[in-house]
């Protein structure tokens, strides 16, 4: 008996639930991490250990650059292996990137070690920023020996994904947040290490996240079943081919990052660095879904359009579309309407945010729907292994957002710098939706085909 179009649209939405679900709690986990020490950090340690979290984010980029890339990288690879029925080949790769990516991520902590503080040492403008930067120290310092441990908990998250069990990402993760916590609670509140036992308690969570998975590939139900090997370096290189472009936006976005910090102790305006730190952590949180939905199903169109199955693949993208925009309308609304009290959940009881951080928090969220819609661009590209059209959509906003950050300090008051990420939003938007055209063409697909109902088996968007 065939299925009618409403029982594959009904399939496509509870396989998106299943992946974007799953991804989704797994990543709300992840920025646990974050928003914990932040909260730690705000609360028994101030305002200057805040700021110094602004001075720490664009250094975590770059490692975070490195997860993305293999994460995008290899689910690509690795679902279409499996979708076209090469799982050997497929665990070989899996083998592959746990030997060769933890030992880059070790080579890139060591020379963080060696580069990041005469980096950090030129910012500080005045004799009060240096408390600043001795907070940040005392974090990085410990914290990135930790990115092994990250980058290896990145793969995991991912070939569970790829291998059909994104439910088990939400239990690996979960633990190891949870275990974030109890850490945070013993270093600072217990035995008040400050920013060092923030960053330790980060570093040993992690490590519980790296020796889960050493267990659950070699020794579970799930362990490799093939013959140990090792995959080609050619399919090593096709990973960080199709996961550049969102290597390249982490990376842009360190430099940008690491470009505001500066102008904004240039101007004097410590208390705008520590509304930047805010900014980053809320927006870490709160597009843990949207970041859900992309990851989740990317695996999905990449083993779909590998299958021929092109129908279900383009229902899965429209679908993808449809919960994209609503959420980041959603998302959008309350970040707008509830600044300061989202903010002040980090800062100290019986303290507040002055206007002047408000303004730069609303700047800073003033066009998120635009990213919303770039991630679905970039993130179908992806899925069909795009090799450079992410790169071109990354660089573009980019230099829109360096050139605003230092163009509209001269202009207006230092609080209105934060419209850079408007600027650079709208045009990340706009570059990503003139790529995906001619993208999909080549392939023998079409924005049209995706938003058509009769290629989308169903009427509707759910």
């Amino acid at each position: 008996m065939s299925n009618t179009p409403q029982d594959m649209q009904t399939g496509v939405v509870r396989d998106i639930i299943s992946y974007g679900g799953s991804t989704f709690a797994a990543l709300v986990a992840v920025a646990l991490f974050t928003i914990t020490d932040e909260y730690f950090i705000g609360n028994f340690v101030g305002r200057d250990g805040l700021s110094a979290m602004a001075l720490v984010f664009p250094v975590t980029l770059i490692f975070t650059a490195v997860a993305t890339l293999v994460e995008v990288g290899s689910s690509a690879v690795v679902s279409e292996l499996i979708g076209k029925g090469r799982r050997d080949e497929a665990e070989a790769v899996m083998c592959g990137n746990y030997l060769y990516i933890p030992i880059l991520a070790l080579v890139l902590a060591a020379l963080g070690h060696l580069f990041i503080e005469p980096i950090l040492r030129i910012l500080p403008d005045h004799p009060s920023d240096q408390r600043i930067f001795d907070n940040a120290m005392a974090y990085l310092k410990i914290v990135l020996w930790g990115v092994p441990f990250l980058i290896v908990m990145t793969l995991t998250e991912t070939f569970m994904r790829c291998i059909g069990k994104p439910r088990h990402v939400f239990f690996l993760v979960s633990v190891c947040a949870l275990a974030n916590v109890l850490f945070d609670i013993l270093f600072m509140v217990l035995l008040g290490w400050g920013m060092e036992g923030a960053a330790l308690a980060t570093l040993l969570s992690e490590a519980l996240g790296s020796t889960i998975t050493v267990w659950y590939f070699g020794f579970s139900r799930q362990r490799f079943t093939s013959p140990r090997q090792l995959c080609r370096l050619s399919l090593i290189g096709r990973e960080f081919s199709i996961g550049g472009g969102f290597a390249f936006a982490e990376l842009a976005m360190c430099v940008t990052e690491f470009l505001l910090n500066g102008v904004l102790l240039y101007y004097n305006a410590p208390e705008l660095l520590a509304a930047a730190s805010i900014s980053n952590v809320i927006l870490s949180f709160v597009y843990m879904p949207l970041a859900g939905l992309d990851t989740g199903t990317q695996p999905l169109v990449s083993r779909l359009y590998a299958e021929g199955n092109i129908k279900r693949c383009l229902n899965v993208c429209r679908t993808g579309f449809c919960l994209t925009m609503a959420l980041t309308t959603i998302i959008y609304l309350v970040l707008m309407v509830f600044p300061r009290e989202l903010a002040e959940f980090f800062l100290p009881e019986g303290k507040s945010l002055s206007d002047d951080m408000v303004t730069f928090l609303r700047y800073s969220f003033l066009l998120q729907p635009c990213v919303g819609l770039t991630t679905w661009a970039c993130g179908i590209m992806a899925a069909l292994e795009d090799e450079w059209r992410n790169i071109v959509a990354n660089v573009v906003p980019f230099v829109v957002q360096v050139a605003t950050i230092f163009l509209l300090p001269t202009l207006l008051p230092i609080e209105d710098v934060a419209l850079n990420y408007a600027f650079a939003d709208i045009a990340a938007a706009l570059t990503a939706m003139l790529l995906i055209g001619p993208f999909l063409h080549r392939r023998g697909l079409s924005l049209g085909m995706i938003f058509r109902s009769d290629y989308s088996n169903s009427a509707g968007c759910l």
